[in-house]
């Protein structure tokens, strides 16, 4: 089923190319309820804390920037702006996204 859940959301992944971001809602909702499956995240301040599930382990470098590309263009999409997401495997930190410079990994 995560892998099912990973392919739909790298989908969602071309949907959301910065070249054409448009903002759907309801999309963006579909691509957080699908994440629900493979990880948690909690907003504090207006910054965003997302938790991996084990499933990150297994993804290439490219799924994994992919992955929290898809996720940063939907939370900017319901929150009305870009913030900063600092994304955690088991406590470390994997990758950050920001506003100002993007996305990158740790």
């Amino acid at each position: 089923m995560k892998k099912l859940v990973f392919l739909l959301v790298a989908i969602f992944c071309l949907s959301f190319s910065s070249a054409g971001f448009a903002c759907d809602k309801e999309a963006s909702r579909k691509v957080q309820t699908m994440l629900h499956e493979l990880a948690v995240w909690s907003v504090k301040n207006n910054e965003v804390e997302f938790k991996w599930g084990q499933d990150w382990d297994y993804y290439t470098p490219q799924n994994k920037i992919d992955m929290m590309t898809t996720f940063a263009n939907s939370d900017a999409c319901l929150a009305g702006k870009a913030r900063k997401i600092k994304f955690y495997r088991k406590g470390k930190l994997v990758g950050e996204a920001s506003p100002t410079w993007g996305i990158k990994l740790k």
